[in-house]
Protein backbone atom coordinates (compact mmCIF):
# COMPACT_ATOMS: atom_id res chain seq x y z
CA UNK A 1 0.00 0.00 0.00
CA UNK A 2 1.57 3.70 -0.90
CA UNK A 3 2.06 5.62 2.53
CA UNK A 4 0.05 8.55 2.45
CA UNK A 5 1.16 11.85 3.96
CA UNK A 6 -1.01 14.58 4.83
CA UNK A 7 1.79 17.30 3.84
CA UNK A 8 -0.21 18.48 0.63
CA UNK A 9 -3.52 18.61 2.75
CA UNK A 10 -1.60 20.78 5.44
CA UNK A 11 -0.22 22.60 2.89
CA UNK A 12 -3.63 23.67 1.37
CA UNK A 13 -5.43 24.14 4.83
CA UNK A 14 -2.95 26.82 5.81
CA UNK A 15 -2.89 29.01 2.48
CA UNK A 16 -7.07 28.82 2.29
CA UNK A 17 -6.80 29.54 5.80
CA UNK A 18 -4.75 32.71 5.27
CA UNK A 19 -6.54 33.76 2.84
CA UNK A 20 -9.67 34.12 4.49
CA UNK A 21 -8.47 35.67 7.82
CA UNK A 22 -6.69 38.13 5.04
CA UNK A 23 -10.79 38.48 3.52
CA UNK A 24 -11.98 40.23 6.64
CA UNK A 25 -9.00 43.20 6.17
CA UNK A 26 -10.13 43.73 2.56
CA UNK A 27 -12.77 45.18 3.90
CA UNK A 28 -11.57 48.06 5.21
CA UNK A 29 -9.31 49.08 2.31
CA UNK A 30 -11.68 48.85 0.35
CA UNK A 31 -14.47 50.38 2.14
CA UNK A 32 -12.17 53.48 2.27
CA UNK A 33 -12.36 54.17 -1.48
CA UNK A 34 -15.80 53.83 -2.85
CA UNK A 35 -15.27 56.40 -5.70
CA UNK A 36 -11.32 56.28 -6.57
CA UNK A 37 -9.57 59.13 -8.26
CA UNK A 38 -7.63 57.19 -10.40
CA UNK A 39 -8.18 53.48 -11.44
CA UNK A 40 -5.64 51.68 -13.69
CA UNK A 41 -4.97 48.14 -15.48
CA UNK A 42 -2.02 46.33 -16.92
CA UNK A 43 -0.86 43.27 -17.65
CA UNK A 44 1.83 41.86 -15.00
CA UNK A 45 5.00 39.84 -15.87
CA UNK A 46 6.95 37.83 -13.96
CA UNK A 47 10.84 38.45 -13.79
CA UNK A 48 11.18 36.26 -17.28
CA UNK A 49 8.87 38.67 -19.07
CA UNK A 50 5.81 35.82 -18.84
CA UNK A 51 2.46 37.08 -18.70
CA UNK A 52 1.12 36.69 -14.92
CA UNK A 53 -2.61 37.89 -14.82
CA UNK A 54 -4.09 41.05 -14.48
CA UNK A 55 -2.96 43.88 -12.37
CA UNK A 56 -5.19 46.86 -10.95
CA UNK A 57 -3.71 50.00 -9.47
CA UNK A 58 -6.66 51.84 -7.20
CA UNK A 59 -6.07 55.53 -6.06
CA UNK A 60 -8.26 57.08 -3.15
CA UNK A 61 -6.47 59.72 -2.72
CA UNK A 62 -3.10 61.27 -3.62
CA UNK A 63 -0.65 62.08 -1.32
CA UNK A 64 -0.55 65.89 0.26
CA UNK A 65 2.64 67.85 -0.48
CA UNK A 66 3.32 67.66 3.36
CA UNK A 67 3.53 64.01 2.75
CA UNK A 68 5.69 64.48 -0.26
CA UNK A 69 8.06 66.68 1.37
CA UNK A 70 8.54 63.50 4.07
CA UNK A 71 9.24 61.46 1.58
CA UNK A 72 11.41 63.55 -0.28
CA UNK A 73 13.60 64.20 2.34
CA UNK A 74 14.92 60.60 3.54
CA UNK A 75 14.97 59.42 0.09
CA UNK A 76 18.03 61.95 -0.56
CA UNK A 77 19.53 60.67 2.69
CA UNK A 78 22.14 58.18 3.38
CA UNK A 79 19.13 56.34 5.75
CA UNK A 80 16.36 56.78 2.81
CA UNK A 81 14.63 52.92 2.75
CA UNK A 82 14.27 52.80 6.41
CA UNK A 83 13.32 56.53 7.12
CA UNK A 84 11.27 56.27 4.49
CA UNK A 85 9.22 52.84 6.07
CA UNK A 86 9.02 54.63 9.85
CA UNK A 87 6.68 57.28 7.96
CA UNK A 88 4.67 55.06 5.63
CA UNK A 89 3.99 53.24 8.85
CA UNK A 90 2.24 56.38 10.34
CA UNK A 91 0.08 56.27 7.51
CA UNK A 92 -3.49 56.52 8.54
CA UNK A 93 -5.87 57.15 5.47
CA UNK A 94 -4.03 54.56 2.94
CA UNK A 95 -4.19 56.29 -0.71
CA UNK A 96 -5.23 53.13 -2.43
CA UNK A 97 -4.36 49.76 -3.41
CA UNK A 98 -2.80 47.29 -5.68
CA UNK A 99 -5.01 44.12 -7.06
CA UNK A 100 -2.89 40.83 -7.87
CA UNK A 101 -4.68 37.46 -8.70
CA UNK A 102 -6.37 34.88 -6.58
CA UNK A 103 -5.55 31.77 -6.03
CA UNK A 104 -6.67 29.14 -7.86
CA UNK A 105 -7.86 25.54 -6.44
CA UNK A 106 -8.21 26.97 -2.74
CA UNK A 107 -11.61 27.87 -2.70
CA UNK A 108 -14.35 30.69 -3.25
CA UNK A 109 -12.69 33.13 -0.78
CA UNK A 110 -8.98 32.31 -1.89
CA UNK A 111 -9.80 33.12 -5.33
CA UNK A 112 -10.39 36.74 -4.67
CA UNK A 113 -7.85 38.82 -5.71
CA UNK A 114 -5.79 40.17 -3.36
CA UNK A 115 -5.31 44.04 -2.53
CA UNK A 116 -2.53 44.91 -1.57
CA UNK A 117 -2.34 48.70 0.58
CA UNK A 118 -0.85 51.76 -1.31
CA UNK A 119 0.66 54.71 1.11
CA UNK A 120 2.00 56.94 -1.20
CA UNK A 121 0.85 58.29 -4.49
CA UNK A 122 1.85 61.17 -6.74
CA UNK A 123 1.08 62.27 -10.22
CA UNK A 124 3.20 64.06 -12.27
CA UNK A 125 3.07 65.70 -16.46
CA UNK A 126 6.42 65.48 -17.88
CA UNK A 127 7.15 66.72 -21.77
CA UNK A 128 7.32 62.73 -22.57
CA UNK A 129 4.69 61.96 -21.15
CA UNK A 130 2.48 61.44 -17.77
CA UNK A 131 3.87 59.30 -14.41
CA UNK A 132 2.39 57.71 -11.60
CA UNK A 133 4.21 56.99 -8.27
CA UNK A 134 3.12 54.50 -6.22
CA UNK A 135 4.58 53.14 -2.78
CA UNK A 136 3.64 50.44 -0.34
CA UNK A 137 5.26 49.85 3.38
CA UNK A 138 5.14 46.06 2.02
CA UNK A 139 6.40 44.35 -0.52
CA UNK A 140 4.36 44.15 -3.79
CA UNK A 141 4.16 40.74 -5.39
CA UNK A 142 3.09 41.83 -8.64
CA UNK A 143 4.48 38.63 -11.32
CA UNK A 144 4.67 36.92 -8.06
CA UNK A 145 3.09 33.11 -7.90
CA UNK A 146 -0.14 33.54 -5.80
CA UNK A 147 0.52 30.66 -3.24
CA UNK A 148 3.75 32.11 -2.07
CA UNK A 149 2.41 35.72 -1.89
CA UNK A 150 -0.52 34.12 0.48
CA UNK A 151 1.95 32.70 2.61
CA UNK A 152 3.15 36.33 3.06
CA UNK A 153 5.42 39.09 1.83
CA UNK A 154 8.37 41.12 2.90
CA UNK A 155 8.00 44.48 5.11
CA UNK A 156 9.56 47.26 3.11
CA UNK A 157 9.36 49.84 1.22
CA UNK A 158 8.39 49.08 -2.75
CA UNK A 159 7.74 51.71 -5.20
CA UNK A 160 5.91 51.19 -8.41
CA UNK A 161 6.89 53.68 -11.08
CA UNK A 162 4.33 53.80 -13.71
CA UNK A 163 5.04 55.71 -17.22
CA UNK A 164 3.01 56.57 -19.86
CA UNK A 165 3.39 58.42 -23.38
CA UNK A 166 2.01 61.03 -25.34
CA UNK A 167 -0.98 58.52 -26.14
CA UNK A 168 -1.37 57.37 -22.67
CA UNK A 169 -0.16 54.06 -22.80
CA UNK A 170 2.39 53.07 -20.19
CA UNK A 171 4.47 50.72 -18.97
CA UNK A 172 5.40 50.29 -14.76
CA UNK A 173 8.41 48.93 -13.19
CA UNK A 174 9.50 48.08 -9.88
CA UNK A 175 11.70 48.49 -6.83
CA UNK A 176 12.55 48.29 -3.31
CA UNK A 177 13.97 52.03 -1.79
CA UNK A 178 17.44 51.69 -2.21
CA UNK A 179 16.40 52.12 -5.93
CA UNK A 180 14.43 55.20 -5.78
CA UNK A 181 15.46 58.69 -6.20
CA UNK A 182 14.45 62.24 -6.26
CA UNK A 183 13.90 63.57 -9.45
CA UNK A 184 14.71 67.17 -9.00
CA UNK A 185 13.61 68.20 -12.30
CA UNK A 186 9.92 67.19 -12.27
CA UNK A 187 9.98 66.61 -8.53
CA UNK A 188 8.90 63.48 -7.82
CA UNK A 189 10.30 60.23 -6.46
CA UNK A 190 11.27 57.79 -9.33
CA UNK A 191 13.31 54.78 -9.80
CA UNK A 192 16.88 55.53 -10.54
CA UNK A 193 17.97 54.02 -13.85
CA UNK A 194 14.58 53.12 -15.01
CA UNK A 195 15.60 51.48 -18.22
CA UNK A 196 17.73 48.99 -16.45
CA UNK A 197 14.90 47.73 -14.38
CA UNK A 198 12.28 44.78 -16.04
CA UNK A 199 9.15 45.30 -16.89
CA UNK A 200 6.63 44.24 -14.03
CA UNK A 201 3.19 45.59 -15.81
CA UNK A 202 2.53 46.49 -19.55
CA UNK A 203 -0.23 47.79 -21.56
CA UNK A 204 -1.33 49.82 -18.19
CA UNK A 205 -4.27 52.57 -19.44
CA UNK A 206 -7.44 54.13 -17.57
CA UNK A 207 -9.67 51.16 -16.76
CA UNK A 208 -11.87 51.98 -19.86
CA UNK A 209 -15.04 50.42 -18.34
CA UNK A 210 -14.99 52.26 -14.98
CA UNK A 211 -15.93 49.42 -12.63
CA UNK A 212 -16.00 49.09 -9.07
CA UNK A 213 -13.31 46.79 -7.81
CA UNK A 214 -14.28 43.41 -7.40
CA UNK A 215 -14.35 41.93 -3.78
CA UNK A 216 -10.81 41.41 -2.69
CA UNK A 217 -8.36 40.24 -0.14
CA UNK A 218 -5.34 42.27 1.43
CA UNK A 219 -2.33 40.76 1.89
Amino acid sequence: MKPMTLRPVLLRTCVAFGACIALLASQSITAEIPQPVEHLVGRSLDASGTYAGPIDVVIGRWSTQEEFESVRKPIMSKNGPAAVLALLERVRIHAGYVLTPGIQGTGARSLARQAWVIDFAREVNTPQGRRIVVASQDHLPIGEFPRDAARGTAHGVDVLDIRFDAHGNGIAKLADASKVVFNKSIKTIEIDRFGAEPVRVTDVVKDPLQRKPVRTVVG
